[in-house]
């Protein structure tokens, strides 16, 4: 290429890149167009939530002007300039990125690791991957022009080896799933369009129905079964991507409308017209969730250390967000027994009682095909907004139940929800964590008791 072609390809890559620093700069001031709000604005351009904040926009509006001064002063000043080796070494990171999500771009707009359909597919197939393919192959020639060898190459090349890995290391590897494992004694299934539904039922008199804590299964709520099948109908119940519900419905989304849906379904499929609900974590959120949407269906609520206010969760959960890193995550964390005995012991205070079937019960289902795919799915899918909006006009008696030293959700957000809920009950145990059925499953179980007045 002629030197003057170079120029004229430094000059659209620094363009592009000013231009998307000035769309950095005016989504920090809180608008959001073209999207309605910040959250479809983030699934639109990133494919995932992220908060658009000026702390997290202005750097990076920061970081997009200076790539794009630093391949400008490639192009003007040339590679013999005093500040030559400052300006090619920025003009390599420019390219490497480019290169980099392009690769990835590809990748996605094959259908892997996205759903099709969505704002962010189009926008990735047609103008974000065809515009960083075009760009990063135009930063190549401004790169090569005027350069000493080729020490540069290194420098593209072993990132885009290393996204090559880590995009196989997201879509195509599967962790073993233990099969093996069987659910446990008194187990029923019921079949809907939705899903294979897996569910424990014991008792006779009123109907309760405890919905699986996220990330686990039916064996969580056995403490409470045992002892409430005394005076209740109790249903245990996992679903779609916990424990050994099996998913029929191939769209099924795992998202927050989703979840509730599928509440909806188990009920009518057993038969079940209004119930006590209970969750433990996430799935305490959703029986809030649908109790906001079914209140004729839902005569008490039973929240322990729920979810449902539209806070950042911990680190290791908002890790899982991103595309490709949300996928290694979980597969690293979650298909490994080390990993998550070691996830499962934070869970608790009294450790003792983390012993292997626990573990076992932990982390054999979770290695099943739809329920690892549920954890980043779920992490990316689940809008607290509109349960917290809906607190107020919650109106079941409901227990709210939080461990003291809860290292998933802060306990400081039980008083929140005891704020919040016109008819709400909060009890804070001072020597439990975040799983509470199981880390103290006795004093749970009288508090369940005395809310639902047997004892």
């Amino acid at each position: 290429m002629t030197e003057h072609s170079i120029r004229r390809a430094g000059t659209l890559i620094a363009a592009v890149l000013a231009v998307d620093g000035l769309a950095h700069l005016y989504w920090s001031t809180g608008l959001t167009w073209p999207a309605a709000d910040s959250r479809t604005l983030s699934f639109a351009v990133l494919g995932f939530p992220v908060p658009f904040t000026p702390q997290i926009l202005l750097p990076l509006a920061a970081a997009l002007f200076g790539a794009a001064l630093l391949v400008r002063g490639r192009v003007t000043l040339g590679r013999r300039h005093r500040l030559g080796w400052l300006l090619q070494a920025g003009t390599v990171a420019v390219t490497t990125g480019l290169l980099v999500r392009a690769l990835a771009g590809l990748v996605w707009a094959c259908g892997i690791g996205v759903r099709t359909g969505t704002a962010f597919y189009w926008l990735n197939l047609c103008a974000y991957t065809p515009a960083c393919l075009g760009l990063g192959l135009a930063a190549v020639t401004v790169v090569r022009y005027d350069a000493k060898g080729r020490s540069w190459l290194p420098c593209t090349v072993l990132p885009l080896l290393v996204t090559a890995v880590a995009l196989y290391g997201a879509y195509g590897y599967t962790p073993v799933q233990q099969r093996g494992y069987r659910p446990e004694a008194g187990s029923r299934f019921v079949d809907t369009p939705v899903a294979r539904f897996h569910y424990l039922r014991e008792g006779q008199g009123p109907a309760i129905v405890l919905l699986s804590p996220g990330a686990a299964s039916t064996f969580a709520w056995r403490p409470q079964l045992t002892t409430l099948a005394r005076t209740h109908t109790v249903y245990v119940v996992d679903l779609p991507g916990q424990g050994f519900t099996e998913v029929h419905d191939r769209g099924f989304r795992f998202d927050l409308p989703s979840m509730v849906s599928a509440v909806d379904t188990f009920l009518d499929a057993v038969s079940v017209r209004s119930a006590v609900l209970g969750g433990n974590s996430w799935s305490g959120g959703w029986a809030l969730a649908y109790a906001q949407r079914h209140p004729q269906r839902v005569s008490r609520l039973i929240l322990l250390a729920p979810s449902g206010l539209a806070r950042p969760d911990v680190w290791s959960w908002e890790l899982l967000k991103p595309l490709v890193v949300g996928e290694l995550a979980t597969k690293a964390g979650f298909g490994s027994r080390a990993a998550v005995a070691a996830g499962v012991r934070d869970l608790f205070v009294h450790r003792e009682r983390v012993t292997g079937p626990v573990i076992d019960a932990m982390w054999a289902p979770g290695t099943l095909r739809d329920n690892l795919r549920s954890e980043y799915l779920l992490e990316r899918g689940l809008d607290w907004r509109t349960t917290q909006n809906g607190l107020r006009r919650t109106l079941q008696p409901t227990l709210v139940v939080w461990g003291a030293k809860d290292t998933v959700l802060p306990v400081a957000q039980a008083a929140t929800f005891g704020r919040l809920l016109p008819n709400a009950r909060v009890s804070v145990l001072g020597d439990c964590g975040h799983a509470l059925t199981l880390d103290c499953p006795d004093q749970v179980t009288g508090l369940m008791e005395d809310f639902l007045g047997v004892r």
